[in-house]
């Protein structure tokens, strides 16, 4: 009877060759799936982390953006309430900017009030919350009442005086310059005290200075800077001005204005003439500047340069400005020279 190689035991060597080459295809079919499977599950893994990245950027492009709209929401109700009260009430921009400095501490209690809705993820909350909170703040302000008078001096006409040189410190506040029958000048303060002084008296000529007390120019204090300076109208009058942060309001219509020479930034003055010879300088930066004259005045408006300059559409340009069409022909004149950076001068008919 025949012997086979596996009963022998001599053929097992070529046994288990055969054993394994027959497995082995399934081995490495195994191996490629499995491999297979974990590149796969790689791939997976670094989609995912990928994806998740994309996400967390989304997520704080979101954050970014909706900040970026609080901000902006609450910028323009600011913008939105400055103009409406002080269309409503009648308050000068620069009176209402230095009310509402002297709220400062509003603005730390804003930022502690978004930080804690912000960390309790009620951001909506915080900017209705906000929104409220500035709007009580614009109706304190321009919801004020009038002001109180603390100081008054009135300083009678000296004799022999037959001519006044005026000047002016016109700084963080609102100030109304116009006239007085009898005095030499009449001084008042609402809210806070206005110093005057006669510096001279020399021939016929006497020199006057104005201006706030030292308290007035803390812009951060409750303060309320609002003036009036009545000068005599039967004197021939030269007035040096010096503006700052202020609003101002010239009344010389009955004044005998020879000279008015004004200088500074950041303000807005509006002047009212009347039937006078007048030398006009302006020196002005980032400041509103409008003018009111009669229209038997002639005008004429020189400078090397005007940021914005708005006359009556019949006035007649020249070679370095403006001129009213009676200019020539007028028995009073204005003459108005400029040299103004960023600013805006306004012209018109009383």
């Amino acid at each position: 009877m025949p012997v086979t190689c596996l009963e022998s035991g001599k053929c097992a060597p070529l046994n288990l060759g055969l054993i394994f080459y027959s497995i082995f295809p399934f081995i490495k079919s195994f191996h490629r799936t499995t491999s297979s499977q974990e590149v796969v599950t790689f791939s997976h893994e670094v989609k995912n982390l990928f994806i998740d990245r994309n996400s967390l950027s989304l997520m704080e492009n979101r954050k970014e953006s909706k900040g970026v709209r609080t901000g902006g929401v609450l910028f323009a109700l600011f913008i939105l309430c400055l103009g409406v009260f002080s269309l409503m009430n009648k308050v000068p921009l620069f009176t209402a900017i230095f009310r509402l400095l002297s709220l400062w501490p509003l603005l730390f209690i804003g930022i502690g009030i978004w930080l804690v809705f912000r960390a309790l993820n009620y951001e909506k909350i915080a900017v209705v919350v906000l929104a409220l909170l500035l709007v009580g703040a614009m109706y304190s302000v321009f919801s004020r009442p009038g002001l109180e008078l603390q100081s008054l001096e009135e300083k009678t006409a000296l004799q022999g005086v037959t001519n006044l040189n005026v000047s002016m410190d016109l700084l963080f506040g609102t100030f109304h310059l116009g006239s007085t029958p009898e005095n030499l000048y009449v001084s008042k303060g609402y809210g806070q005290p206005m110093q005057s002084s006669v510096l001279s008296t020399k021939g016929g000529t006497a020199s006057l200075h104005f201006s706030p007390r030292g308290e007035a120019f803390t812009p951060f204090s409750e303060q309320k800077n609002e003036y009036e300076i009545l000068l005599n109208e039967s004197l021939p009058v030269t007035i040096t001005a010096s503006t700052a942060f202020s609003t101002c309001f010239f009344d010389l219509s009955n004044l005998k204005v020879q000279e008015l020479e004004l200088n500074g930034g950041l303000s807005s003055t509006e002047i009212t003439f009347g039937e006078t010879n007048t030398k006009v300088v302006l020196g002005m930066g980032l400041s509103t500047v409008k003018i009111h004259v009669p229209e038997t005045v002639g005008v004429r408006v020189t400078g090397p340069g005007f940021a914005s300059l708005l006359v009556p559409p019949n006035w007649i340009k020249t070679d370095d400005g403006y001129k009213s069409p009676n200019y020539d022909s007028a028995s009073y004149r204005i003459e108005i020279e400029c040299s103004m950076g960023l600013s805006t001068v306004e012209i018109s008919y009383v």
